[in-house]
């Protein structure tokens, strides 16, 4: 008998999440002529139990053949995943790939993609690190998917103020002027009412000091990410000097370059790795049709201006240089996403055992949820203090008089 096809069928189904299925052929010992060796085991009245050949016995019926309908359930199981996600694909595309779609809807839906985007939607574990709570958790969600916020109406506007100006969507600077499109040259550049409902101002509000939300808790991920591969890692200012090193510092033209830690493992490379962190709104106003038709993503050109300042001076203290950038939605760009696969396949074939493995898969699972949960927590902390009037909120306390 040639079991190439079960193997294969009940390896998918085992990474599926089908160990039913699974277990239908993973204990089948066979002889020299290729039958099972033995049937299913009899219950206690020396009988073989009912279905024990399909979903819990060793894989064959009474006569100690192969089981032939379960290796049709196995891979109609596996048949159902593969269907589902190339529906998924299929829907995806048309949305992505439609120019009648809004600009902003197509630009979200590609940054879902990203690796770690929406994890925390996922979690499996409740755990202090990847906690949310009810506003975070409902923020979150309705902004994964393309949702409007219900905590918006029309009167809705920004109260972030910076140093030394307001908001353009500054309440005083729109007084009751319903969101526009680009065109008109006395308003400001605002957003579309499809983008007010849907919040994506306050994913990258720069005003009111809340953009830097989560960003120690960003860099401390990275250091225990790297502590996982085995690097010695630290968070830390990193003081790189000019970001020309041939040149002479000027606060303009060349200033003084930072880095948020630093990894390094001296059994990989004597140059330690100086990283930086940093999370970008996945539908920038200014930059929607290059991130909607796909030819960029939000975190590339983050990691571009990220390198461009700081990889010469990186290299000018022999040292390299990494970009944790994250999107608003909780994916992570393609250099740090790159170095996270690299390190986890290096892992996970360093495993002796099947458990092992799985400890592995389990870890890395783990680490993209906390780091999805970070961004979230920073995107529900800009809407909270920028944002007003809200529709409602949390129920607030009884009041301190009493009534009779």
């Amino acid at each position: 008998m040639d079991v190439d096809g079960v193997g294969e069928a009940s390896s998918q189904d085992t990474l599926s999440g089908q160990p039913d299925s699974q277990g239908s052929f993973s204990s089948m010992d066979l002889d020299e002529e290729g039958e099972a060796e033995s049937g299913p085991a009899p219950d206690e009245a020396g009988e073989t139990k009912e279905g024990d050949g399909q979903s819990r016995g060793t894989g064959g019926p009474e006569s100690g053949g192969v089981d032939y309908k379960g290796i049709e359930q196995v891979s109609g199981r596996h048949f159902q995943h593969v269907a589902n996600n190339a529906l998924q694909q299929d829907m995806f595309d048309a949305i992505v790939n439609d120019p009648k779609v809004h600009l902003a809807t197509r630009a979200h839906f590609r940054s879902t993609k990203q690796l770690g985007a929406g994890a925390v939607l996922g979690i499996d574990v409740v755990h202090k690190d990847v906690e949310l709570n009810d506003k975070a958790w409902l923020h979150e969600a309705q902004g994964y998917l393309n949702h409007p916020k219900g905590a918006i109406t029309l009167a809705t506007r920004c109260v972030g103020v910076g140093p030394n100006s307001v908001c353009i969507y500054h309440r005083t600077r729109l007084p009751g002027c319903v969101p526009c499109d680009i065109g008109e040259a006395r308003v400001p550049r605002t957003l579309s009412l499809f983008e007010h409902l849907s919040g994506t101002h306050w994913d990258g509000c720069n005003y009111g000091g809340w953009l830097a939300t989560g960003h120690a808790s960003l860099n401390t991920h990275v250091t225990n990410v790297a502590r996982a591969f085995g690097a010695s890692a630290k968070v830390m200012e990193v003081r790189l000097g000019c970001r020309d090193p041939t040149r002479a510092h000027d606060p303009d033209t060349n200033p003084y370059q930072r880095g948020d830690g630093v990894f390094g493992n001296y059994a990989e490379s004597a140059r330690a790795v100086v990283y930086d962190g940093t999370c970008v709104t996945a539908v920038h106003h200014d930059r929607l049709r290059p991130l909607a038709s796909g030819k960029r993503l939000a975190t590339e050109y983050a990691e571009e201006t990220k390198r461009k300042a700081k990889a010469a001076a990186c290299d000018a203290k022999n040292c390299d240089f990494m970009t944790w950038a994250a999107s608003t939605r909780g994916g992570i760009g393609h250099e740090a996403a790159t170095w996270f696969n690299t390190n986890f396949d290096i892992k996970a074939a360093k495993a002796s055992s099947d458990s092992e493995r799985w400890r592995v898969s389990s870890e890395r699972k783990r680490f993209l949820q906390v780091h999805s949960t970070i961004v979230a927590r920073r995107n529900a902390a800009i809407f909270d203090y920028n944002a007003w009037p809200k529709m409602g909120g949390e129920m607030p306390r009884a009041p301190r008089e009493q009534y009779e």
